[in-house]
């Protein structure tokens, strides 16, 4: 490929995984490329020969990467690593992969973001037609029934997948026709159960012995 400078790369500089640059300057006559990194927040530059560090393109994500990451044209890892990345970083906290949505726990709260007025904005509305949030997964599950529906929320300890639970339920007391207080006092008991279902999974069986 003709590279330029300006060019979007990614490329390995001996750390055995791709990381976005971007190439500084090209000198064909000495057949080397200089590509800069940010390496822990810090800009360093890097000269690669042809061949060396696995160069290949990189698709322009702006500051705050795409809503769902399906749309990548280079999907990879890395690519995925650092749309979620982007996003993190101006406090998107959700990304779409098609019907499937990724969080990424803040461990902060944003309360604005799950009121009662934004439960009501995704109530109805397609998956994909607003910006990815834990709602629209709830607006989905709730536009599907009577046919029973199933959300899966999965995650390693501390990812955040009580609260997201949580929050689920909230948007279903919140839609749903006649809630309410019975509505609040159903999932509140669903959440205190949540404690109970654990233990279980974590207790030492034949088959997890950890």
């Amino acid at each position: 490929m003709d590279w330029a400078e300006g060019d979007l790369v990614w490329f390995d500089p001996g750390m055995g995984h791709p990381i976005p640059g971007e190439i500084q300057e090209v000198h064909r006559a000495a057949q080397v490329i200089v590509v800069q990194a940010l390496i822990k927040g810090k800009p360093q530059t890097f000269a690669l020969q042809p061949g060396e560090g696995s160069l290949r393109a990189r698709q322009d994500l702006g500051s705050s990467g795409v809503e769902d990451m399906t749309l990548l044209d280079d999907l990879h890892e890395a690519s995925l690593l650092w749309n979620l990345r982007l996003r993190y970083d101006k406090g998107l906290i959700y990304t779409f992969a098609g019907s499937i949505l990724i969080a990424v726990n803040p461990y902060k709260m944003f309360p604005d973001a799950y009121g009662l007025e934004v439960a009501k904005q995704y109530a109805g509305r397609p998956l994909g037609s607003l910006p990815p949030h834990l709602f629209a997964i709830g607006a989905a599950a709730h536009a599907a029934l009577p046919s029973p529906q199933v959300v899966v929320i999965s995650g390693e300890s501390g990812s955040g997948k009580t609260e997201s639970t949580k929050l689920v339920m909230q948007y279903l007391a919140a839609v749903v026709p006649g809630g309410g207080s019975a509505s609040a006092v159903i999932t509140e008991q669903i959440l205190e159960a949540a404690p109970l279902l654990e233990a279980f999974g974590n207790g030492i069986t034949p088959g997890n012995r950890r």
